[in-house]
């Protein structure tokens, strides 16, 4: 009797050891139900990339970054390497290590490439040459066209990139403009709004303002004086007025394309390669990663800095050239002009500079460049 009892608890012991097991596979089972689960939700919720993409509006929308939302570029501030990444892992998955091709937009604000005497201005007789009733561009649009097509008529470019800044005249139409007027009875025009006093009908009509605006600022400031005595105002003293017709200077920068001048934009379309690293383990740690350099391409004002390269725009490196086949020498010279037109350089900062070369014909390179406590040097990659 005493062996069946023992028989009966050895059974029901077994068989609770051996439920424990069964119970474990369960819990695995489940564990990698979810795992799948959450990777097939990331994968299924993202388009397979393609070899090449252009964003769109709703795509920039997709960043943390506000200015990138807002504005639907990214810019020497807000930079792509920062932000794009993030936009991409929400619309697109690949297979490791695929490369797609990214254009966006960037900003960056044109900088005179000559100086300030050298600024190619728009004189009144060019405005009438070129159609205008008056001295200044109602558009942006019509500015570049029109200007563009003097330059064709009125200036020479011996090469392919050469660049020239035009000084020119914005029109605008029905502006609040500020004006100082000053105890001598001298006027200032200000550039910003400020506290003043604004003109009303009565002081419109006072000075023979019918309809309540002057056609140019000049005819408002020819009359404050007027408008003052009659107040009693105590001067120096702001005022407001409402101006019709209203010229403001600006510039751009135009560039030769080796048979045109055409203007260069503020807002360039950029394409760059992109890589998608897999984390075969937690798809969802999955993430695009972008070149942290700095791309700039080196322009007329960059080769004009050094006597070798400013005749032709390029750097010589054929043996008897400079730099030559010297890279220590291509680092200084482009580190140069990376300081003389590029700032603010920031150090740490990866910079992969495209440039023109002569080896014997003409052609493109590029060199990666990196500045630690003030010293140049080109960037190992390894």
């Amino acid at each position: 009797m005493k062996n069946i009892y023992l028989f009966i608890i050895t059974i029901f012991g077994l068989l609770i050891i051996g439920c424990n097991p069964l119970e474990d596979i369960n819990n695995e089972l489940d564990t990698i139900g979810d795992e799948n689960y959450t990777s097939d939700t990331f994968i299924f919720a993202r388009e397979i990339a393609p070899e090449a993409y252009t964003l769109v509006d709703e795509d920039y929308e997709l960043s943390s970054n506000e200015s990138v939302s807002k504005y639907k570029n990214f810019s020497g501030d807000v930079l792509p390497k920062d932000y794009l990444p993030e936009i991409l892992i929400k619309k697109f998955t690949a297979p490791d290590a695929a490369e797609m091709i990214v254009t966006y937009n960037y900003y960056s604000k044109p900088i005179p490439s000559d100086d300030l005497y050298q600024i190619y201005t728009i004189s009144d007789d060019e405005y009438s040459e070129m159609g205008q009733d008056y001295i200044g561009f109602a558009s942006e649009d019509e500015a570049d066209f029109l200007i563009a097509k003097l330059l064709d008529l009125k200036v020479y470019a011996s090469e392919a990139g050469a660049e020239k800044t035009v000084g020119y005249n914005e029109y605008i139409k029905s502006q609040t403009r500020y004006i100082q007027l000053n105890a001598d009875g001298s006027t200032v025009v200000l550039e910003d709004s400020v506290q003043s006093y604004i003109l009303d009908s009565a002081d419109y009509e006072s000075v023979g303002a019918n309809y309540y605006n002057f056609t140019f600022v000049e005819d408002a400031e020819e009359v404050l004086m007027t408008i003052a005595t009659a107040h009693g105002h105590v001067l120096p003293m702001n005022y407001s007025v409402f101006v019709y017709r209203n010229f403001f200077p600006t510039y751009k920068v135009f560039y030769h394309t080796g048979t045109n001048w055409l203007a260069k934009q503020s807002l360039m379309a950029v394409s760059e390669p992109l890589n998608f690293a897999l984390d075969k383990v937690d798809v969802t740690k999955s993430y695009w990663w972008a070149d942290p350099a700095i791309k700039i391409t080196l322009g007329g004002d960059d080769y004009a800095l050094y006597s070798e390269t400013s005749k032709y725009s390029n750097f010589d490196v054929t043996s008897g050239g400079t730099p030559g086949t010297n890279r220590a020498k291509l680092v200084e010279m482009v580190a140069g002009m990376l300081e003389a037109n590029h700032e603010p350089i920031i150090d740490e900062q990866q910079y992969l500079v495209f440039y023109a070369y002569y080896d014997g014909s003409s052609g493109t390179g590029s060199i990666r460049l990196i500045r630690t406590a003030g010293v140049w040097s080109e960037f190992d990659e390894e």
